[in-house]
């Protein structure tokens, strides 16, 4: 008898849990990622101003001899190409003084290792802003080539009035094989998250493959200086600190976006990984705490209802609620992939991929603990 009782109290116990973890995924889901699948794109037309892209690359060669090309290609009246060589040692130098002379719209400038003491992109983007010819900035990278031949006009046409900063997506390329559905996974989700919450007022990072601001803004903050001492960050933790509900616009549409060359193999994209979530607890407290309640709550809710398995206790209420829960995400997941422009292979395998990420990303965190990325590459 007593041994019933102690089941019933932990299979309540278990239920209470799961049904408390259950509503705050749900509120994640209606307050937040559904705000990316309604969406609607503007139709009004504004006055396109000049636009200055900076590229920071180091040993870049191969995708700068292809993408640069594609940048050049743009379908846009005044914009002015910079690129910004950080210590490269393979031919990046050269390649890039041969660009110059079929662009005459392109400048190059040349940093030194030996010279230079900053770890990371931040100074050699400082830089970059600094010999901007216009007012207008739009940040890619190397690896990255634009969606469309309207990507500068359609993601810095918004910098007007009080917009001094818009947020754009950069997914990565399909390719054969899991990881590859993984990474591509992992970044439709950190879109849905930033853009989602970003639409909701309360805007918490960018990615640096396809991101706009003012120089005056940048310049008005300081640029990097709060966070020079940290190696990532020049994207995430630069939004984190200057926008706000009011000078920010979201730009989703995929003539809007960079597509990005994923990583080849776990060991890279676990390196990369490790290095981009080293910028977290740098973020505002009150982001930070938004960030972590959605893993947690999705991994307790797992826990929880694992236990009521075992304990067989409450399975038709429990397995209900959860297949309301992937009802919701497949619906709310399926409408921002077409928003995204999203191959629609993630939304039916995302039950199965969240899972996994979700693994990854504690795994990550805990290494993260231990032992920090310090360079970049």
């Amino acid at each position: 008898m007593h041994q019933i009782i102690e089941w019933n109290y932990w299979g309540l116990a278990f239920l209470c849990v799961f049904v408390s973890m259950w509503a705050i995924q749900m509120y994640y889901f209606f307050n937040y990622f559904i705000r990316v699948a309604t969406i609607q794109k503007e139709k009004d037309v504004r006055e396109t101003a000049p636009v200055s892209v900076i590229i920071s690359a180091r040993n870049e060669e191969k995708n700068l001899m292809e993408h640069i090309p594609q940048i050049m290609d743009q379908n846009h009246p005044e914009f002015e190409l910079i690129v910004v060589n950080d210590s490269s040692w393979d031919d990046t130098e050269a390649i890039l003084k041969a660009l110059t002379l079929q662009y005459p719209n392109m400048k190059v400038i040349n940093l030194d290792e030996e010279k230079q003491n900053m770890q990371g992109k931040k100074f050699a983007l400082t830089l970059g802003v600094k010999a901007a010819t216009h007012e207008n900035i739009l940040l890619t990278d190397a690896d990255c080539f634009p969606g469309s031949r309207n990507w500068i006009k359609e993601m810095t046409d918004r910098l007007t009035g009080s917009t001094k900063i818009v947020l754009g997506f950069s997914p990565y390329k399909r390719q054969p094989g899991w990881l590859n559905r993984l990474i591509r996974f992992d970044t439709f989700m950190i879109g849905i998250q930033y853009i989602g919450i970003a639409r909701a007022g309360s805007p918490y990072m960018g990615v640096g493959r396809n991101l706009a601001y003012t120089k005056e803004l940048f310049f008005s903050v300081g640029g990097f200086k709060s966070h020079y001492s940290i190696t990532s960050g020049d994207d995430d933790l630069f939004v984190n600190q200057v926008a706000n509900k009011r000078n920010i616009a979201v730009v989703v549409h995929p003539d809007a976006q960079t597509v990005s060359e994923p990583k080849k193999n776990y060991k890279d994209w676990f390196n990369q990984k490790k290095r981009h979530l080293t910028t977290a607890p740098y973020y505002k407290t009150s982001d930070k705490n938004t960030l972590i309640v959605w893993p947690m709550s999705f991994i307790l809710m797992l826990l929880a209802f694992t236990g009521c398995l075992v304990l067989k206790s409450a399975l038709l209420v429990v397995g209900c609620m959860l297949l309301v829960r992937y009802i919701v995400q497949i619906s709310i997941l399926h409408a921002s992939s077409k928003k995204l422009g999203v191959q629609g292979d993630l939304v039916w395998l995302s039950p199965f991929l969240e899972i996994h990420l979700h693994l990854v990303n504690a795994f990550l965190y805990i290494t993260n603990l231990v032992r920090k990325p310090q360079k970049w590459n």
